[in-house]
């Protein structure tokens, strides 16, 4: 019965949480969603405008805005600026600014000149500066929030940091250059480190220790903790002794991407009941835990906006999954009534 309740009747979630923390969605650069909010009447546009009040464009990959070195293409982020400036009371996050790792996404094209030959430590930098200020600058007072740096932290190696070319010439300067790219270009957002699998104690030192040196340079203003967690890890103990930790930093922290997986190995063809349910019980039971850190968490944003659209669908291959709180026709599930009553 509560299923059939039309989207723009249903309680808000921004309302629901405002003593608490503000309430979102990121992953909004996907196609289906930005054919949805480009549509009034489409539940996709109906979910966002009513149940959010702040927004996660994650429209700023290196691949698709900075494609080659002196060519940006905005054609992906205007349209969605357009929406949510046309709802100006929605706080909005920037995704991403820097990825330091080697692949197509991740700005390695930066790493050499026009004649195929490595650049050399001085022009890496100045190119990453150029990136940071590039994007920030655009959008200098429009975007409040960057994740200035995406998963940088890797505790396997000898330094904590992800291998790759950036590193091999930058070392941990190139978190800094960024961080004080992005500060130069627009000193009233607030910037952010965003990381996965924070709850691992390794790697959860290793953040500390990265967001305590850039917080003692005064580049940092929150921690981005992703929340990409399944039916029992992390568990509640894990998740409560991770927000302890960080909180001791005295920053801002954002759930910058949370779902659920509950079908990883695709075991389940179809949502059950008993499924559904205990999906319920895990968004029930994480925003427990992100309540008793309100004021510290300031932000929950779940990774896209229905199922239909999930990255997990096709991570680490193809399957069924129902990872988040609307189901792949925008209607809500037992997650979301789950939310409604705080």
């Amino acid at each position: 019965m509560a299923a059939s309740v039309a989207a723009q009747e249903l309680p808000a979630l921004a309302q629901v949480y405002a003593k608490h923390f503000m309430f979102g969605f990121g992953g909004l650069n996907d196609k289906v969603v930005r054919a949805g909010l480009a549509q009034t009447a489409s539940p996709i546009h109906t979910i966002v405008t009513r149940q959010s009040n702040i927004l996660g464009l994650n429209c700023f990959y290196p691949a698709q805005v900075h494609p080659r070195d002196g060519t940006y293409r905005w054609s992906d982020c205007e349209p969605l600026m357009a929406y949510a400036e046309q709802h100006p009371h929605k706080l909005r996050r920037g995704h991403v600014l820097f990825w330091p790792s080697n692949d197509r996404h991740h700005l390695e094209w930066l790493l050499s000149d026009s004649d195929g030959k490595p650049v050399n430590r001085a022009q890496a930098i100045d190119k990453l500066r150029n990136h940071v200020q590039t994007i920030v600058g655009r959008y200098r007072g429009r975007i409040q929030y960057w994740d200035v740096v995406n998963e940088a932290i890797d505790p396997q190696q000898a330094d904590g940091l992800r291998a790759g070319r950036w590193k091999d010439l930058l070392g941990e300067e190139m978190i800094d250059v960024a961080f004080s790219a992005a500060r130069e270009a627009d000193p009233q957002a607030k910037l952010f480190y965003n990381d996965f699998q924070e709850w691992r104690p390794g790697k959860r030192e290793r953040i500390f220790a990265l967001v305590q040196r850039l917080k003692a340079k005064g580049l940092i203003d929150g921690i981005g903790l992703q929340q990409h967690v399944s039916l029992t890890e992390p568990s509640v103990a894990e998740l409560d002794q991770t927000l302890t930790r960080f909180a001791q930093l005295g920053l801002e922290i954002h759930i910058t991407e949370l779902d659920v997986e509950a079908n990883r190995n695709g075991q389940y063809s179809q949502l059950s009941p008993e499924l559904d349910e205990a999906i319920a019980k895990r968004y029930r039971a994480l925003f427990d835990v992100y309540k008793k850190y309100a004021g510290t968490v300031t932000a929950v944003m779940t990774w896209n906006v229905t199922d239909a659209s999930s990255w997990l669908r096709n991570h680490p291959t193809p399957h069924a999954t129902w990872p988040l709180l609307f189901d792949a026709d925008g209607k809500p599930k037992a997650a979301f009534w789950g939310l409604s009553k705080p």
